[in-house]
C-alpha cells in the first residue's frame, strides 16, 4: 500500500524528506509503535513504561480525546509503503500558556541520519505556527547526548537541569530542558 504525503493539511506538519512524510498516528500503528518503544536502546533513554502494545491503549485514548490540551502525535512512515519507522509529537500541552512539550521516536536502524531532527523540526516549526505556541521545550536523560543534539540542531537552547523531574522505572532522575521559542 502507498501513502501520500498530508503536505496540503494544516493539521499535520510537513517532513521535506523524500521518501517520508508525517500523517496522524492511529490505532493501527499500535503494534509497529509498541515494537519501536520497547526496544532496549530506545527504552533506555526515557521514562516510558511502555512494555507491550497494551501499554499504549491509555495513550491513544488520550490522543482521541476531544479535548484541546489533548497530547498530539504524528507516525513518520515510508512514502513508498506507508510503514511507521517512529513518531514525533507534543505531550504537556497546555492551552492557557500555549506550550508544549515534545517527544519523538525513531527506530535504531535509523539513527545517525537526520531524519530525528528533520521530524524534530517539522514538529516545532507546525508547534509555533499552526497552533501558535509560544514555546516548545524538550527533556532528555543526561546521558543521552544524541537526543540533545537532534534539539539543539532543531533551534532548542539548553536551559538547565530539572532534578528529579521523572520517575525512569521507578527511580526519580534529573532531565536536561531546552527550549524553542518564536
Amino acid at each position: 500500500m502507498t501513502t501520500a504525503p498530508a503536505s496540503a493539511d494544516p493539521g499535520v506538519p510537513v517532513l521535506g524528506v523524500p521518501g517520508w512524510h508525517l500523517r496522524p498516528l492511529r490505532r493501527d500503528d499500535a503494534h509497529a509503535w509498541a515494537a519501536i518503544e520497547v526496544l532496549p536502546q530506545v527504552k533506555q533513554h526515557t521514562s516510558s513504561g511502555v512494555n507491550s502494545v497494551a501499554d499504549l491503549w491509555p495513550l491513544f485514548d488520550r490522543l482521541e480525546a476531544d479535548d484541546p490540551g489533548a497530547p498530539l502525535q504524528f507516525a513518520l512512515c515510508r512514502s513508498d509503503d506507508g510503514r511507521l519507522a517512529g513518531n514525533v509529537g507534543f505531550h504537556s500541552i497546555s492551552v492557557l500558556n500555549r506550550t508544549a512539550e515534545i517527544t519523538y521516536s525513531l527506530h535504531p536502524e535509523l539513527w545517525g541520519r537526520g531524519l530525528a531532527s528533520a521530524c524534530a523540526r517539522a514538529a516545532v516549526d507546525w508547534g509555533l505556527g499552526v497552533r501558535q505556541w509560544v514555546r516548545i521545550q524538550g527533556t532528555t536523560l543526561e546521558p543521552n547526548l544524541a537526543s540533545q543534539r537532534v534539539l539543539l540542531k532543531t533551534g532548542f537552547v539548553y536551559e538547565g537541569r530539572l532534578r528529579n523531574f521523572r520517575l525512569v522505572r521507578g527511580v526519580p532522575r534529573d532531565y536536561l530542558l531546552f527550549a524553542v521559542t518564536p
